[in-house]
């Protein structure tokens, strides 16, 4: 127990790195084993659920949503990997970008969201 409230001790203490590129992400989940894969699929689910609560806060704010899911959100977020794998072959510009801001941009562009007209 001392030791890893010593470890956690020095991760909170030391400088925040930098967050993985797209294409360091995908690289890593290359080589991943099978746990390795799964702990980085929970890390993209992880990524879009925040910004589903940031979506939620938006909203019950009166601010408008960071993206408007569809019907095909559900589906196109069970296997995050395919969503950032699609995007990186889209685009090979979003390789050099940091894995989450490029994820936000994705979904953001699949799902915008359309202005009312009341």
């Amino acid at each position: 127990m001392r030791s890893f409230v010593f470890l956690l001790g020095l991760l909170i203490a030391s400088p925040a790195q930098a967050e993985t590129t797209v294409r360091g992400f995908l690289a890593e989940y290359n080589k991943a084993t099978d746990d390795g894969k799964h702990l980085l699929d929970s890390f993209l689910s992880g990524l879009i659920a925040a910004y589903g609560w940031s979506n939620a806060s938006l909203e019950a704010e009166d601010l408008a949503p960071l993206f408007c899911p569809n019907a095909r959100f559900g589906r196109e977020i069970e296997e995050p990997i395919k969503l950032v794998r699609r995007m990186a072959s889209g685009d090979v510009n979003t390789l050099d970008v940091p894995v989450g801001a490029a994820l936000l941009a994705n979904l953001k562009r699949r799902f915008p969201c359309r202005e009312s007209k009341d």
